[in-house]
């Protein structure tokens, strides 16, 4: 499914430009522009997206309760875009002179735009400073205007060229335009700018999203869910920064949970030893030791149970909705709660174990840990559930494998580097793989298969490329299975495979899936019922994709490290089948003394 509303365009700028045009030696009151000659806003700087998620729908709601008005966006044919919000990047250094364009630099405090007209014979000059040059050109000197002091000591004039001969001092480094901003803000197109906030994504980049700075302060209330930050406070910033982030994850779509659907249980840690090869520093150096550890499993860490009646109906064919709300994060897996209360006899919220607000015991729709409320290392669940709007964003649901309808699954060479095959071992992995691709080149309705043609007719819309003129000519007529253009077409999809082939993309029997974490014993926890044991045991796991009593080899992915593989045998369950009605593409694990979490790093 794709989402319901695309994402808004935003402006992209590099923060030595934003600091420049904000440091000017004639100052502009309107600070950085992005408009043209004509007043209108330059579309090609509007380059990063603001995407589909709670922060966008609630910063229209911000928007237009400031300005009264529903102008958050303006739009073409083709886009939506907003100027409320920008991206600053912190590739570069601000130095005493600065790259214009090619070949030609400007003095910092000086614009490009504005003195580009008063350029003349590749040199600017005024009041006895070099404003702007450019270098690596044949230009006749005037020798009364641009003397050597003046040219000093970044260019000299020489074989009738202006040359770069020092580099640039550098008046502030990346590290200091990140401290100025931060700090101060900066003008742009006559509207002030603050720091808001940065996804896990753009700090490993170093970009940040800066907000008009009349939108801040509701904005900023209602993703840290008004907790009472002032100046001077302690607080774990690193992860209220994380945590303010969550509402900026892209999001498909949108469903409603109340806060008196939702029935908070206590994690369970199942503490135990296992022998693990384990790095530490030693006389020196890290070293790699086997030896016996003791293990710490948050068995229910990140995951909620949601029962099936509340899956909106165009995902119930779905067992997992990865749902964001403020300062909650959670995998929710798809279950029979109130199928359990019935069969256990529970009628009534008291006989419950854990914090609700319900008041019948139909109204509990999702169970959760305070490992998927971080609002709970600042404040109280009581708090949480008080403040609680009802709309929360999915993020995205389990989903088969592209290849022969979800039977397949790409591997990886990370994967067959770990697994260590022979010579033999490897030929048979995949000689398979060798059978199919000889198929896509000798039997057309095989490679019409691999690239998903459906049979029926198609229509005869417009052709934008040759490859959709081959696909709706595959369909017309199966003598096309006799020209050149088809022939090219399938040696260039042959070629293509065996590329991938060479990077360890093997077609195996498998897929992706998402691991449910001992959700029976999390139905026993809400009702008072858990011992601490597993309902599947020890080296097991539960998976409809694959025939019960099979040893099963499960690999993380993306592959971290060797040890990134288990072996597991899966196990039918009826108990696990009546309350969880999982898709192939979910698997049902256990985590209570086993160190399965290490294992597949989380």
């Amino acid at each position: 499914m794709k989402n319901k509303i695309k994402g808004i365009k935003i402006l992209s700028v590099e923060a030595k430009d934003l600091y420049n045009s904000n440091n000017l030696v004639t100052p502009n009151e309107k600070g950085y522009s992005t408009k043209m000659a004509d007043g209108n806003f330059n579309k090609k700087a509007f380059i990063n997206v603001l995407d589909y998620s709670l922060d966008t729908i609630k910063l229209k709601e911000v928007y237009e309760k400031v300005y009264r008005n529903q102008d958050f966006t303006f739009t073409d044919k083709k886009h939506q875009y907003t100027y409320q919000v920008i991206n600053v990047k912190f590739k570069y250094a601000q130095r005493d002179y600065n790259k214009a364009c090619k070949n030609v630099f400007i003095r910092n405090g000086y614009q490009w735009r504005d003195v580009k007209n008063r350029f003349k014979d590749g040199i600017l000059v005024e009041n006895g400073v070099l404003v702007a040059i450019e270098v690596n050109k044949v230009i006749e000197r005037n020798k009364k205007i641009v003397t050597d002091e003046i040219l000093s000591p970044y260019f000299v004039y020489d074989d009738k060229q202006y040359k770069q001969v020092k580099e640039f001092e550098c008046v502030k480094s990346r590290s200091e335009l990140r401290d100025y901003l931060y700090e101060n803000g900066f003008i742009c197109n006559g509207v002030k700018y603050i720091r808001w906030k940065r996804s896990s994504g753009s700090s490993r980049v170093g970009k940040c999203l800066f907000i008009n700075e009349k939108l801040y302060g509701s904005i900023h209330r209602w993703e840290t869910c008004g907790l009472p930050l002032r100046k001077g406070c302690v607080i774990d910033l690193a992860a209220l920064e994380a945590y303010i982030s969550l509402t900026s994850s892209s999001i498909i779509d949108t469903m409603e949970l109340r806060p008196e659907n939702f029935l908070i249980i206590d994690d369970y840690e199942s503490v135990f030893k296992d022998k693990c090869v384990g790095v530490q520093y030693e006389n020196g150096q890290l070293t790699a030791i086997e030896k016996e550890y003791e293990i710490h499993n948050s068995i229910f860490d990140g995951e909620s149970l949601l029962d099936a009646s509340a899956f909106p109906e165009e995902y119930k064919q779905f067992s997992m909705l990865l749902l964001r709300q403020r300062m909650f994060k959670s995998a929710c897996f798809k279950a029979n709660i109130q199928q359990w209360f019935e069969d256990n006899g529970i009628t009534d919220v008291s006989q419950l174990n854990g914090f609700t607000l319900a008041g019948n015991i139909r109204d509990i729709k999702i169970i959760t840990t305070p490992s998927s409320i971080k609002y709970v290392k600042f404040g109280s669940i009581e708090k949480w559930l008080e403040i609680l709007e009802p709309t929360f964003g999915i993020v995205k649901h389990e989903k088969p494998t592209h290849y022969f309808d979800g039977r397949k699954v790409s591997c990886h060479y990370q994967l067959i580097n770990t697994l260590q095959l022979s010579e033999s071992d490897m030929k048979e992995l995949l000689q398979p793989t060798f059978d199919y691709i000889t198929k896509i080149k000798t039997d057309p309705v095989v490679l019409r298969h691999h690239i998903d043609l459906p049979y029926e007719e198609l229509e005869l819309n417009p052709l934008n490329s040759k490859n959709e003129i081959i696909f709706k000519l595959l369909s017309l007529n199966e003598d096309f299975a006799k020209t050149q253009m088809y022939y090219d077409f399938r040696d260039d999809l042959v070629r293509s495979l065996l590329r991938e082939l060479k990077q360890g993309h093997i077609l195996i029997n498998g897929n992706y899936s998402t691991l449910l974490g001992n959700g029976v014993e999390m139905l026993q926890q809400s009702i008072g019922t858990f011992k601490g044991e597993s309902v599947i045991g020890v080296g097991n796991i539960h998976s409809k994709r694959f025939e019960y009593n099979q040893t099963i080899l499960g690999s993380r992915s993306p592959h971290v490290c060797a040890g990134n593989v288990l072996l597991v045998q899966n196990v039918a369950s009826d108990l696990i089948d009546r309350y969880f009605p999982l898709s192939n593409e979910v698997v049902y694990v256990n985590a209570i003394n086993e160190n399965i979490q290490q294992r597949l790093n989380g």
